[in-house]
């Protein structure tokens, strides 16, 4: 295997690894690219592998990676320098490069630009060398391309700016002439002296005037009163180089220098004014030692001193004596030609002539705008002098006099930092250098002897081509033509005139032209429209695009006649056809049409009368074609692409059926989301249409697409954080909202249904009337209130509606809002459900706040709320306060579904203040035992609610207990304490001893002896307690007590007779012995008895 076949082989594998982007990073991919450019371009020495893989190195431009596209643009460039062949292919990239660059693609636009300044000269040099069809159409496409870059010179990005600019240097150097005064700087590598004039395919004529006249669009930037400092130092850094490289430029640019000295931008701060004038100071120094610069060394020795450079280094920077005497020896050789060569270059003057008089020389612009710029340069030079003559002291004296008026009191930052004191005042030198200064204010203003003089001389030579256009007779002015010659022809055209004394009389193209008849014309006029549409390519090329898209505009817009609807239709379609491409003639016809609309342009009806459209006329006339234009993009399914949304985004005025197509694209169920994007933007943009594109948006919301309702939503969400817009947004969420006190629901809802359809309230339609307001409330806690009044006078259907819906939007403004915690202390009269309902959803997973108890609380204290209100907020009431509400919860019939819950609450919940339980089990029930009862049913109810707390607390039966003691200790006995022991024993069994002990303490303390009613309730827990209680029976109980008990427990059908007599040998010794006696004879005769009974049974 041969090396060639060894890297081919490398080459691939790299292009392979570079290709496969799963799993690997742009970096990565980037790593490979550049091994394989390295073995393309330096092991590779024959140019074969070159050619191989080029296309498959370029096929990585339509990566949508910045990185990666500038790669491509770096190898395009190194490869072309090594082989110009590779542009053939390569030119197509670099342009698709610089038309895909989108958002954030800046730094591939500055990469291109860059690029095409290396590699211009370059293939300027290939094109010159060769004649063949297929490098002109390279070349052809490489001027395109070349146009596209010189756009950018007015782009919005600074960086772009400033590498358009260092491209127009390199097309101004490569397109001029190199003189023997020329130097040789970094970038020269091709001049116009390299290209023949008979070139097949470039033109040596359009490259010179094409470079003056980027030449001349340099100086108008570094004139401009607002280039920034970057494209500035830029700028000035090129057109110095250019003055060392093509030293025929030396005048122009020493006076754009003294220029721009005096008239720095306004914009510049004072460090940026430092750094341009110590950039001034070095190139002019640079300058100074050109040896074609000696002419000027007064001019730029006096811009030296104004800018503090000393003496001495100005004299170091003066070329050398020697050099100067031979610039002076050169100068005199050409002055001291040969007269047969002066001779011969009288010769050449016809020719000159005639070249002056080719059509094609004339078209070209170049000559006129050198004209004029050197036009420019007289003026100040006769104005220059003007100033010098009259600059006389007394008359400086009296203008610095008169300006002292207007001085202020201390001297500006700006003008101190930047002030140096003039060294050679009052020379000859300074005042001519001030004259001149004074000379180029007043010929920017297009003041002075010198502006007037050229202003009268323009004059001249348009009267001189009009009267041309006329046929008129007037004899021509060569060029080029030496004194004596001119004398010769004056003395000769002088004597012909004298001998001719009859007119001659001129051929006049309107004697002969025969009129045509109107469908003629407008037949004709039809086929020239169309070859102007046809010509669209060569017009872009041309560099006149602009132009014939104005010319197209006009034909359309600017006549009304019987062909207009055929204009109409053909330039729609044409536009329609290549929309990418033709979005400004879109924006072009529409911005005229609104121009006459407004009465800025004309359309007239006719020539003859000098007619125009009334206003309504010329409305209609722009509504039509923006409509027209909205409905076939539209039809097409095109309302996807950039034109429709850019014709609604730049139009100068929505009319409401372009509204309509608008909301038609909007509700697009595929690219719907273009069109909310595009209504976005034009709300944010169109201020006096903002109310009627933000209702036709904010009605979205009543939709019954819920993908275009969460459009409509999520985008009123945006815009309402924008200052600018929310004070509409808002009036719309609140005249929505009162929609819900009214009987029947918003139109909107039923902008979509058939006629006739009963508008009526039902569940769904109140929870679409309330989204759009409830996702803003978040945004806004102040919308909270006009919630609230709307909610006190709504029915009840919307009220519990709203109730169920509101949960995410008060929870994502949370307790802590400012205008919710002042809505429940203002709460509207009827809302107070409402505010009860948003303090149970603040509390539902996180605790109450101080303030939103405080609020609440104060709410239920007036008597406006329930008492089921606070069980949200239990966690932060006092004890007192829990106390003093309990019973309302226990003894209420209504409130009983509650009581579990306030339980839970009170027994598991945290206090927002201790961080304990708002209340232990054992309080909670001492607290009920402390409740007074006032009849059978709220007895009832308490009863039942300490069987649930019992329940609730299965796992504290030693708080049970503590509580069942404390209770005794106080002495508080009821029917409900002899109530919950029965029940605590049945609960928890494991309490029987606990229990004996309790009925001993009871029965100890006699409390029926105070309350006779508490003996029944005794006897029942003493018998539903057994045999836990028959020691308390056996021991502390009277006989009497003792007898009452017996006859009690058998009225309610329980003989405990037989369970004591079992219950006595179970005893100790010790505690049988504290049975009375007469209690142990009832209880031992009883079963004798009871036996007796049975058997005589």
């Amino acid at each position: 295997m041969t090396d060639s076949e060894n890297t081919s082989e490398e080459i691939g594998n790299e292009m392979r690894e570079a290709h496969q982007s799963s799993g690997k990073s742009v970096d990565i991919r980037i790593k490979h690219l550049y091994r394989a450019q390295e073995l393309l371009l330096h092991r590779d020495k024959s140019n074969s592998l070159l050619d191989n893989f080029l296309d498959e190195m370029l096929e990585f431009v339509v990566e949508n990676d910045s990185k990666m596209r500038c790669f491509v643009a770096s190898f395009i460039e190194k490869a072309c320098k090594k082989d110009c062949e590779v542009m053939k292919k390569a030119v197509v990239s670099l342009s698709y490069l610089i038309q895909a660059a989108g958002v954030g693609m800046v730094a591939v636009i500055k990469k291109v630009i860059s690029v095409c300044s290396q590699l211009y000269p370059f293939i300027l040099k290939w094109a010159a060398g060769s004649r063949s069809a297929e490098i002109a159409r390279c070349w052809e496409a490489f001027s395109v391309l070349k146009g596209r870059v010189m756009q950018h010179i007015d782009s919005d990005n600074e960086g772009i700016r400033t590498q358009t600019i260092r491209f127009l240097e390199a097309v101004i150097l490569a397109q001029t002439l190199r003189t023997e005064e020329s130097e040789k700087g970094r970038g020269d590598n091709m001049c116009l002296n390299e290209i023949g004039r008979d070139h097949r395919f470039i033109s040596y004529r359009k490259m010179e005037s094409e470079a003056t006249l980027n030449f001349n669009s340099l100086l108008d930037h570094i004139s401009s009163a607002h280039i920034s400092s970057l494209n500035l130092l830029t700028c000035l850094t090129c057109i110095c180089n250019i003055a060392q490289q093509r030293p025929q430029f030396m005048q122009r640019v020493v006076g754009a220098l003294e220029s721009l000295h005096v008239n720095l931008p306004p914009t510049l701060a004072t460090s940026q004014v430092k750094s341009v004038r110590k950039e001034l100071k070095m190139h002019l120094l640079r300058l100074l030692r050109h040896s074609s610069s000696v002419p000027f060394h007064p001019r730029i020795m006096t811009l030296l001193t104004d800018l503090g450079v000393a003496q001495s280094e100005v004299l170091r920077a003066l070329p050398s004596a020697s050099e100067q005497r031979k610039k002076s020896h050169r100068n005199n050789e050409s002055g001291d030609e040969p007269e047969t060569k002066k001779m011969k270059g009288i010769g050449e003057i016809p020719a000159v002539a005639e070249k002056e008089d080719d059509e094609e020389y004339e078209d070209e612009a170049g000559p006129s705008m050198s004209m004029e710029k050197s036009q420019t340069q007289s003026a100040v030079d006769i104005t220059a002098q003007f100033v010098y003559e009259r600059l006389k002291p007394k008359l400086v004296t009296n203008l610095v006099l008169t300006s002292l008026v207007t001085l202020p009191d201390e001297m500006p930052a700006a003008f101190q930092s930047s002030y140096t004191p003039i060294a050679a005042a009052g020379t000859e030198s300074q005042i001519r250098h001030l004259s001149r200064m004074i000379a180029t204010q007043l010929t920017n203003m297009e003041l002075g002897p010198g502006i007037e003089k050229i202003r009268a001389e323009k004059q001249q030579y348009i009267a001189r081509q009009a009267a041309k256009m006329e046929g008129a007779v007037i004899s021509s002015t060569p060029l080029h033509q030496f004194p004596s010659v001119q004398q010769n022809q004056t003395q000769q055209s002088e004597s012909v005139l004298s001998a001719k004394a009859k007119p001659k009389i001129q051929f006049g193209l309107l004697s002969i032209t025969k009129e045509l008849d109107r469908e003629q014309s407008l037949k004709l006029i039809l086929l020239a429209f169309q070859r102007i549409l046809a010509n669209e390519k060569r017009a872009i090329q041309g560099g006149v695009g602009v132009a014939q898209q104005k010319l197209l505009i006009r034909l359309v817009t600017r006549l009304d006649h019987d062909s207009c609807d055929d204009f109409e239709n053909l330039l729609m379609m044409f536009i329609v056809q290549e929309q990418k491409s033709r979005t400004e003639l879109a924006l072009l016809w529409i911005a005229e049409l609104y121009a006459q609309y407004q009465g800025y342009s004309i359309c007239r009806t006719s020539y003859a009368t000098e007619g125009y459209h009334n206003e309504s006329q010329r409305y209609k006339r722009y509504d039509a074609v923006l409509c027209n234009l909205l409905k076939i993009l539209y039809e097409r399914g095109e309302h996807k692409e950039t034109l429709f949304h850019k014709i609604l985004l730049e139009a100068p005025l929505l009319t409401p059926q372009s509204l309509v197509w608008l909301r038609t694209a909007c509700l697009d169920s595929v690219f719907g989301a273009f069109g909310m994007t595009t209504l976005r933007e034009l709300i944010l943009t169109r201020a006096r249409q903002r109310n009627e594109l933000l209702c036709i948006l904010l009605d979205f919301s009543y939709n019954d697409r819920a993908d275009v309702r969460t459009q409509s939503v999520e985008t009123a969400k945006e815009l309402y954080q924008i200052d600018y817009v929310r004070g509409d947004v808002r009036e719309y969420l609140v005249s929505s909202i009162n929609y819900c006190t009214r009987p029947v629901p918003p139109p909107q809802l039923y902008a979509y249904e058939k006629e006739g359809t009963k508008s009526e309230w039902d569940d769904a339609s109140i929870r679409i009337t309330l989204n759009l307001f409830l996702s803003i409330l978040p945004l806004d806690h102040s919308l909270i209130h006009t919630l609230a009044a709307v909610y006190a006078k709504s029915s009840n259907d919307i009220k519990r509606v709203t109730l169920r819906t509101i949960d995410s939007a008060i929870k994502s403004m949370g307790a802590t809002s400012e205008h919710l915690l002042e809505m429940i202390e203002n709460c509207p009269q009827g809302a107070e459900t409402f505010a009860a309902r948003i303090v149970h959803l603040l509390t539902e997973r996180n605790p109450p706040t101080q303030d939103l108890v405080n609020r609440i609380t104060a709410l239920y204290e007036q008597g406006r709320t329930d008492v089921r209100s606070m069980i949200p907020v239990l966690s932060g009431l006092d004890k007192d306060q829990i106390l003093s509400i309990l019973p309302k919860f226990v003894l209420t019939p209504i409130n009983q579904k509650s009581v579990p819950i306030v339980f839970n609450k009170l027994l598991a919940g945290r206090s927002i203040k201790t961080g304990l339980h708002p209340m232990g089990a054992g309080e909670l029930l001492v607290a009920l035992h402390k409740i007074c009862v006032e009849n059978k049913e709220e007895n009832s109810l308490l009863l039942q609610n300490i069987d649930v707390l019992l329940t609730q607390l299965t796992a504290t039966k030693d708080a049970i207990g503590s509580a069942i003691d404390q209770l005794c200790d106080d002495g508080i006995f009821s029917e409900t304490l002899f109530y919950t022991v029965t029940r605590s024993h049945k609960n928890f069994p494991a309490l029987g001893g606990f229990i004996s002990n309790v009925l001993v303490k009871i029965a100890n303390k006699k409390p029926w002896k105070n309350d006779p009613n508490l003996w029944p309730h005794f006897v029942r827990c003493a018998v539903a307690n057994a045999p836990h209680s028959y020691f308390a029976i056996l021991t502390v109980l009277t006989n009497h007590e003792f007898d009452e008990l017996l006859q009690q427990s058998r009225k309610e059908g329980t003989d405990v007779l037989g369970s004591l007599r079992d219950y006595i040998p179970s005893l100790s010794a010790h505690q049988q012995k504290k049975i009375d006696h007469h209690v142990r004879e009832i209880i031992m005769e009883y079963r004798p008895d009871r036996l007796e009974n049975k058997e005589n049974v």
